[in-house]
């Protein structure tokens, strides 16, 4: 058995945690815990609109037709997902509970009536991300719904919103006061999850740039379609992916340091695109910072469960990683915790405070 202390930061509050203790032997079927209620948006927040991947998908794989051509697409619908949640019942989150969106956001695209809405009562946002999703549309190709996929569903939604709202004035204002949460690019920079790589590109751009690209090229349909406010959470430490430790990029550097050489472009194109878009506002999570102050060492990246069928961990509080790809539902919270109202991790604002902003 390893134990290891680590503890996180929020908002210049130091928060201890409890000792992470790993083993691979199969622990007895627990009580569950207390699950953790995901919060509404706050009153003087219209709406939330998530994209992104499986750390922020809260069951659109689930709808996903089978039998793709590239094969079928990762679904968290099956136990032990959801082991935490109402009921120990598999809710689509790649987790054993809730994850980051649902300590921000609001429910999946997919499980809305369609069309929707059909009135604003009760409507607090929607939440497109899709598991394994990347910027580019040949990342895991035709097994999720890639980001660009995911703005024309928002677009389809906002249209919906029009006809509710009864003009663009009114749907204009709804949009520019709503908070636009996105966390993608981790499969894009995967080895194992871009099978149309293999080719040479015809110019001098790098990987990274490519992608920024295509990010910027994200942010400013959003932007042209009435969103104002976004909250951005860029990559992780992928190196301690248990499913990179698990592979032969195992100890790679060059996989950090595209993560890294990611984050930092991300950081200059949102510095860049608040004098270039019309009050286009910002509040950008620096979760490769929130990990790497996260873990003491390296056995922090054991999973809790090293097979999703199989039956998992039982102290699933004191673990940083549920499954080999996404976070458990207590690191979830923290990290949420740690971008909406904390400073260590959020620049230029918090979300919080970037909600707090006139639209």
């Amino acid at each position: 058995m390893i134990t290891i202390s680590f503890e996180v930061f929020s908002g210049g509050i130091t928060v201890p945690l409890a000792q992470l203790e790993t083993s691979s032997t199969p622990a007895p079927q627990p009580a569950p815990p207390p699950v953790a209620q995901a919060p509404l948006p706050p009153p003087s927040l219209p709406a939330i609109f998530v994209f992104g991947d499986g750390a922020l998908d809260v069951g659109n794989n689930d709808n996903l037709p089978e039998g793709q051509e590239m094969g079928d697409a990762p679904r968290a619908n099956h136990p032990f997902y959801g082991i935490d949640a109402p009921n120990s019942e598999p809710t689509g989150r790649f987790s054993n509970g809730y994850n980051i969106a649902d300590f921000i956001g609001p429910p999946a695209y997919g499980s809305l009536p369609k069309p929707s809405p059909t009135t604003m009562q009760g409507f607090t946002g929607v939440n497109y991300a899709s598991a394994n999703a990347g910027l580019r549309e040949s990342t895991n190709a035709q097994m999720t719904i890639s980001l660009a996929d995911q703005v024309k569903n928002f677009a389809a939604t906002r249209s919906q919103l029009k006809d509710v709202l009864g003009s663009r004035k009114p749907l204009n204002n709804f949009l520019s006061k709503s908070l636009f949460l996105i966390g993608v690019g981790t499969m894009d920079l995967l080895p194992c999850c871009n099978f149309y790589l293999s080719f040479p590109f015809k110019d001098n751009k790098t990987e990274v740039q490519r992608l920024i690209e295509l990010y910027e090229h994200t942010l400013t349909t959003l932007h042209s379609m009435g969103a104002r406010k976004f909250g951005v959470i860029n990559i992780g430490l992928l190196g301690r992916l248990p499913s990179v430790q698990m592979s032969r990029y195992n100890g790679d550097p060059s996989i950090d340091r595209r993560a890294a050489e990611f984050n930092a472009e991300l950081r200059l194109l949102l510095s860049n695109l608040t004098t270039t878009l019309h009050r286009f506002r910002y509040s950008l999570a620096d979760f490769y910072g929130f990990s790497n102050a996260t873990f003491a060492n390296p056995s922090g990246s054991d999973p809790c469960s090293l097979d999703s069928y199989m039956y998992p961990c039982d102290n699933r509080m004191e673990y940083w990683f549920w499954d080999n790809w996404y976070t458990t539902e207590k690191a979830s919270k923290l990290a949420a915790a740690a971008f909406y109202n904390g400073k260590a991790f959020t620049t230029p604002v918090s979300i919080k405070r970037l909600i707090a902003m006139k639209g």
